[in-house]
């Protein structure tokens, strides 16, 4: 006999109210996976796939922090302005020692 088999044995033998208190139980310990998932992502900045099981949608999903996403948002807004790619990439590609040490803004 499977552990889902056994817990629904078990269930259809008690009292309504205790499967109420089972059942919130349940959807607690759901919602506290839920919230493991999202700490380990924000903790290792990576992203996260979640599996469908624990979302219960169609699909499944990826989870990173909030600062990564920020910072995602931010690429994207810079990358979106013209000619700003090709003046990142001549910074990076100028050595320091031809940097000036005054900004001509």
């Amino acid at each position: 006999m499977t552990v889902r088999e056994q817990l629904s044995r078990e269930l259809e033998q008690v009292s309504e109210s205790l499967v109420e208190e089972i059942l919130d139980f349940c959807l607690f310990v759901k919602q506290r996976q839920q919230s493991r998932i999202s700490d380990r992502a924000i903790a290792s900045k990576e992203q996260l796939d979640t599996p469908r099981k624990v979302l219960e949608h169609k699909s499944n999903a990826v989870l990173i922090s909030e600062d990564e996403w920020r910072s995602i948002q931010e690429t994207i807004y810079l990358l979106s302005i013209p000619k700003m790619r090709e003046s990142i990439v001549e910074g990076l590609l100028t050595s320091i020692n031809d940097c000036s040490e005054t900004l001509e803004w």
